[in-house]
């Protein structure tokens, strides 16, 4: 299947803009394989964006995977003007839009960057200043709660005497006022904590600090209300959607709901998803690529109270586990908390003086300032970054020296979430010319590089 999509570029407005390719073609060519009986398993690809060209042949799926993923990541500035060209083209190209979405180049991305890290809306009566401090004081429970991913930070003794003051903490704070529940307008408290204190905060007392870039999580759920049994999907409206996607806003956790379109309801049904059918959900989720797959059964009890079961698939590992409650909102709520609480184990670690090192990145595909410019202020954003300083600078790749918390590990793991660097395999580690003033080896050692990436364009 040969799809070629073009979209000439929009002419100078003034002298300031200068697109220097009057020509964007998108030419992508995809041999659908079947291996091990997973359609889309291998592809053979090509990217021309008339700046470089990718190419590349995939044996299984995880490579199948990762070449999707890197289409989409080096056309991203071109999706939305190729989008609207097919919508306005006709059936015909709304199929091939279709067949773009089941391999996954229109597909999202494996992990967000949270907004609002450090700040909480709670709802208010008046502006009093006891009030105001209680507001103050529930805004950091959630800050502490979503920054750590571990619920047992408030019932440190520590933090709970820092609750008691959380002014000491607040970096601004304003009254506003936002739709509450059936349209009703409310009156809020907004807050800004200080992202230094708060930091500083938990690895005091030995808890973790987790970075804005999250794994999403896929949520597959059943709702069986003794009337009807339901698949929610993006476009479903349910209580159980909106109690389970507000309080993972809360613990910033990035859900993903499927989409339940015709691609969809052809892999999955309610009936999959009710029986537990594992081969059934992660096939059928594998077009969104998350990190994670949380499935729920929820059903209404004949008292009147609910149950539900739910199943949690993180990076080739099972959990089960029920809960029970009287109410729909109890019974879902902690099932999201322990959700936020296994990822966090896995994501975000507790930091050791004894882990703290130094290492050396080397990054490819940096020969402009503006790449440059962006692969060092991606490294120096990584929440276990503490200090980013250039090594060597060739031609066509930048060596930084990284000082970093928790081990090399953990810097894998942050930008393996990242849509900015990729792994790049070499044969041998290239070896890093020497630099005297800024690496601590000895006289005349060449290191090599720890990690080393390439820079998505």
């Amino acid at each position: 299947m040969n799809y070629y999509l073009t979209q000439k570029s929009p002419a100078k407005r003034d002298q300031k803009q200068h697109l220097q390719t009057d020509r964007c073609i998108i030419r992508i060519n995809l041999i659908i394989l079947n291996l091990n009986g997973i359609p889309g398993a291998g592809a053979l690809y090509q990217v021309d964006a008339g700046v470089g060209i990718e190419t590349g042949r995939v044996q299984d799926i995880n490579a199948a995977q990762q070449a999707q993923t890197t289409i989409y990541r080096a056309t991203n500035c071109m999706w939305n003007q190729v989008v609207k060209r097919i919508l306005c083209t006709g059936p015909a190209s709304l199929f091939i839009l279709s067949l773009l979405l089941n391999v996954g180049l229109l597909s999202v991305s494996r992990a967000d960057n949270i907004p609002g890290l450090y700040e909480a809306e709670i709802s208010v009566s008046t502006q009093n200043i006891d009030e105001r401090k209680a507001a103050l004081t529930a805004g950091m429970r959630q800050v502490l709660l979503r920054v750590s991913g571990r619920s047992i930070v408030l019932t440190i003794t520590a933090i709970e005497k820092a609750l008691a003051h959380p002014t000491r903490y607040v970096q601004r704070y304003r009254y506003r006022h936002r739709e509450g529940a059936g349209g009703v307008e409310e009156n809020v408290l907004w807050v800004r904590f200080d992202k230094k204190a708060i930091n500083q905060l938990l690895r005091d007392n030995r808890m973790p600090v987790w970075g804005r870039t999250r794994p999403a999580v896929l949520v597959w759920m059943v709702v069986d209300d003794r009337h009807s049994r339901i698949l929610l999907g993006n476009n479903v409206n349910n209580p159980a959607k909106t109690f389970i996607s507000e309080q993972a806003r809360l613990r910033g956790i990035p859900l993903r709901w499927p989409m339940l379109d015709l691609s969809d309801r052809a892999n999955i049904t309610a009936s999959d998803v009710w029986g537990s059918f594992e081969d059934t959900i992660i096939n059928a989720s594998r077009r969104y690529q998350t990190e994670a797959i949380l499935v729920g059964r929820v059903y209404k009890t004949y008292n009147g109270s609910w149950n539900v079961r739910w199943t949690l698939y993180d990076h080739g590992h099972r959990e089960d586990w029920n809960a029970h409650a009287e109410t729909l909102v109890e019974t879902l709520i902690p099932g999201v908390d322990r959700t936020a609480a296994i990822l966090a184990q896995r994501f975000a670690r507790v930091e050791s003086d004894a882990q703290n090192n130094t290492l050396l990145l080397q990054v490819y595909g940096v020969s402009t300032l503006a790449s440059y410019n962006k692969a060092l202020n991606y490294l120096s954003r990584l929440a276990v970054v503490t200090d980013v300083e250039p090594q060597i600078v060739s031609p066509d790749n930048v060596v930084f020296r990284l000082k970093v918390r928790n081990g090399h590990r953990a810097v894998s793991q942050a930008i393996a979430l990242g849509h900015t660097l990729v792994e790049k395999v070499m044969q041998t580690r290239p070896v890093v010319p020497r630099s005297p003033a800024s690496v601590d080896t000895p006289s005349g050692a060449r290191p090599r590089a720890d990690l080393i990436y390439h820079l998505i364009q």
